[in-house]
């Protein structure tokens, strides 16, 4: 049996649960997506710039450990005081 998740597609769901996630674990994050998956980048770099407003960095790394773009940002600012 296979399940398909292609249904919930551009409903908002992964950007809730993103958003979520690192509301959650406030601090510097990097995103990282590979070379190829252009679904992937082009997914995250719209949640990311809108979840930070625009406030990231976008890096792309080709070494033996990693060959993509990594988008980096720090939501420290999300602590409750």
């Amino acid at each position: 049996m296979t399940c398909s998740l292609k249904k919930y597609r551009n409903h908002g769901i992964g950007k809730q649960v993103a958003t979520h996630i690192f509301n959650q674990f406030p601090g510097s994050w990097e995103v990282r997506q590979t070379a190829l998956n252009l679904g992937a980048q082009a997914f995250w770099g719209k949640v990311i710039s809108q979840y930070t407003n625009g406030a990231f960095n976008e890096v792309f790394l080709n070494d033996d450990r990693w060959h993509g773009p990594i988008k980096i940002f720090d939501n420290s600012d999300k602590l409750l005081t």
